[in-house]
């Protein structure tokens, strides 16, 4: 029996790292996970961990008892972008395979304005884009902001770009988006790196879940629209508050070899930015059928409402972990 230790996005409250017990008190959301585990239970010996407060010295003195470590904590194994490499580097050292990002990509994937670049380079279509950051040149800024089609939304071009999205992020002049710029460096205290992107109107916008890699034959990629009516539906974008069914839907590509063909794009862009495991993208439809990608989520957070998500859409139950788990330890 497989020994897998199972990272969680959240803390798990009063819960000692020697001493699980199952259910969780003052996990809110366990129950839907322990469903999962239910299902593997007599495959595995699952050991859940609070990425918050993982101990080193667990993993040095049961290396030899560790088969996998699988992370479903959000942007990564310590919560922290900056400090992911870190883990990633221990685990490759005691020789514990591990689910999700390697250390050379680890903090690459947080910055969007490089993404951009490697989009660019493969000829995959976004959304024209413009880019400010600490020290640039507003005349300069301005320039490239007026080969741009208004609207133009902007938004963080660091970790989640959701972060501070309103009804103001879309912009219909410069000095609406100089005022944006300078309300989200005055909430966050600091300079960002933000992008200044064409607004796709009437688009709709889909995720894409990609389980498996390139050593399986039994990759998986499963779709969902995000917006029931237009991108960015901000009266909609807090969905926890809503019923699933009622934020997400089932892809409405009337095509189907267009659906096809772009998640096979999307497997191909997977391999080559060498994510392993899982990645999720999310992406662009106009009303014309083109396609654009919006972002490249190397480690997507795997909450419990993502579990509900794909389980009650695509009918498998249980199977989101155990993808995950079958498709790292094929590797």
């Amino acid at each position: 029996m497989k020994n897998i230790v199972v990272l969680f996005y959240d803390k798990i409250n009063d819960v000692k790292i020697y001493d699980f017990k199952l259910p969780i008190d003052g996990y809110t959301d366990f129950k839907d996970f322990q469903k999962e585990l239910d299902l593997l239970k007599n495959r595995y010996k699952i050991l859940m961990l609070d990425a918050h407060n993982k101990s080193i010295d667990y993993f040095f003195q049961n290396k030899d008892q560790i088969d996998l470590v699988v992370n479903l904590a959000d942007n990564g194994y310590e919560n922290d972008f900056s400090k992911n490499a870190f883990f990633i580097e221990l685990f490759n050292f005691l020789e514990i395979k591990y689910t999700g990002r390697q250390a050379n990509n680890v903090e690459f994937f947080e910055r969007k304005d490089l993404m951009l670049y490697v989009f660019d380079y493969l000829g995959i279509n976004y959304p024209n884009t413009a880019m400010y950051y600490q020290g640039i040149d507003l005349p300069f800024l301005e320039e490239k902001i007026n080969t741009l089609r208004f609207p133009v939304i902007v938004k963080m071009g660091i970790s989640g770009d959701s972060l501070l999205l309103d009804e103001n992020s879309i912009c219909n002049s410069y000095k609406e988006i100089i005022d944006r710029i300078e309300y989200i460096e005055k909430v966050l205290g600091q300079k960002e790196v933000i992008l200044i992107q064409e607004f796709v109107k009437d688009a709709r916008e889909y995720t894409t879940l990609i389980i498996g890699n390139d050593t399986c034959n039994d990759v998986q990629a499963f779709t969902i629209q995000v917006t029931p009516k237009k991108f960015y539906d901000f009266e909609q974008k807090n969905y926890s508050s809503l019923p699933v069914d009622d934020f997400y839907k089932k892809p409405d590509i009337k095509n189907s070899n267009l659906l096809k063909n772009i998640e096979n794009k999307l497997c191909d862009l997977k391999t080559i930015t060498k994510c392993m495991d899982y990645v999720r993208f999310d992406w662009l439809l106009d009303e014309h059928s083109n396609f654009f990608i919006l972002d490249l989520n190397a480690n997507p957070s795997f909450d419990s409402e993502l579990f509900k998500l794909y389980n009650e859409f695509f009918s498998i139950k249980g199977r989101i972990l155990g993808y995950i788990i079958n498709s790292a330890l094929k590797r």
